[in-house]
């Protein structure tokens, strides 16, 4: 067994620059491994936190018309915390100054304030004031793509 080791070690020594080659590249594969789950962790971290923070929904339904008596019969399924309803419509806005009209969606916010579920994260300004019919909130992207300003 002596001599085997021996033959193993000298014939080491002249692959030493393969050998060393190949111990490179397993080492960047485990680091790019490592970079790459902890990259992931830390990704999936920062979307937990901002879904909760936000209170962003895990289920979404679309229906063309459902009675609102339907979200009392959501919220009993078990497992269900929260049901907000909501109106959505897509909607032509011809805007001055726009050459070609834009296509927008509409969302309604509760009356009551704040959303349960997928709450807004405004960078600027504040939430449309109940009753007020002239106000909207924007995208910030669509913003300032337009040059919209407050």
């Amino acid at each position: 067994m002596r001599s085997l080791d021996l033959k193993l070690v000298r014939d080491l020594w002249r692959l030493k620059g393969q050998v060393l080659a190949v111990g490179l590249v397993i080492a960047s594969g485990v680091g790019v491994l490592v970079m790459s789950l902890t990259a992931l962790d830390s990704l999936e971290e920062t979307a937990k936190a901002y879904y909760e923070r936000y209170r962003f929904a895990h289920v979404f339904a679309g229906v063309k018309r459902a009675p609102e008596s339907l979200a009392r019969r959501i919220a009993d399924i078990p497992g269900v915390q929260t049901v907000e309803t909501r109106i959505s419509k897509y909607a032509i806005l011809d805007l001055p100054h726009f050459a070609d009209p834009a296509i927008g969606r509409l969302i309604s916010i509760p009356e009551h304030g704040e959303s349960l579920l997928n709450k807004l994260a405004l960078r600027q300004g504040r939430l449309v004031a109940p009753g007020r019919e002239n106000e909207v909130v924007l995208s910030e992207p669509f913003a300032d793509a337009h040059g919209f300003v407050l």
